[in-house]
C-alpha cells in the first residue's frame, strides 16, 4: 500500500506554485512477480501546494487525499490515514515524489542517491532519475515528462527495485 500511496502523491502535486489544477489520469501498473497489469483511472485536483486529491472512477470509490502532512486513502476497500511526520518511510516517499513533480528533481536525486538526466522532447522536458545502487524499497528509476510551458507533468513512470512499473498519463489539464 505504501508504494501505491507514494505513486499517487506524484500525480497530485502538479507544480511548485500553489496553482489550482484539475485533470484526468490513467494508471497502468505492471507487476513483474505475477506478470499482471492493473488498470485504473480517475480525476485529480490540486488545491494548493500541500492539498491534493485523487478520486478514482475505476475502481469507483477509491480515493487518495493529501492534506498537509496527512495522507488519507480508500484503496480497494482498505481505508487508511497516515501522518507522514510519524511515518519515516511515507515521509521519505512523499518528499521524494513531491520534489519530483514540483520540479525540484535535483533535490529528489540528492535525497535518493540517484543520478539525473534531462532531455528536451519537443514541447516537453523529460527528467530521469536513476538510483546509483539497489535498495530494499523505493524506486530504481523515475521518469517524469513535464510540459515546458508550465512545468506540469503529463506522464510519470515509476520503476521499483522489484521490477514493478507504474505509469500515469495525465490529460485534460485545466488550471483554475
Amino acid at each position: 500500500m505504501k508504494k501505491i500511496l507514494t505513486i499517487v502523491i506524484a500525480m497530485l502535486a502538479f507544480a511548485a506554485s500553489a496553482q489550482k489544477v484539475e485533470a484526468r489520469f490513467t494508471e497502468s501498473k505492471f507487476i513483474k512477480a505475477s506478470g499482471k497489469t492493473i488498470e485504473a483511472e480517475g480525476n485529480l485536483k490540486l488545491f494548493s501546494a500541500d492539498k491534493m486529491e485523487l478520486r478514482y472512477t475505476k475502481p469507483a470509490g477509491d480515493y487518495f487525499i493529501i492534506d498537509g502532512k496527512t495522507i488519507s486513502t480508500n484503496l480497494r476497500g482498505k481505508k487508511s490515514v497516515v501522518d507522514t511526520e510519524k511515518n519515516a518511510a511515507m515521509r521519505t516517499y512523499r518528499n521524494t515524489l513531491m520534489n519530483c513533480v514540483n520540479g525540484n528533481w535535483k533535490q529528489a536525486a540528492t535525497d535518493n542517491n540517484a543520478e539525473s538526466s534531462v532531455a528536451d522532447k519537443g514541447a516537453n522536458k523529460v527528467v530521469t532519475l536513476s538510483a546509483k545502487k539497489t535498495a530494499p524499497r523505493g524506486y530504481s528509476k523515475i521518469v517524469i515528462t513535464y510540459r515546458k510551458s508550465d512545468n506540469i507533468p503529463v506522464e510519470l513512470v515509476f520503476e521499483e527495485f522489484n521490477g514493478t512499473v507504474t505509469t500515469y498519463k495525465i490529460s485534460n489539464i485545466v488550471k483554475k
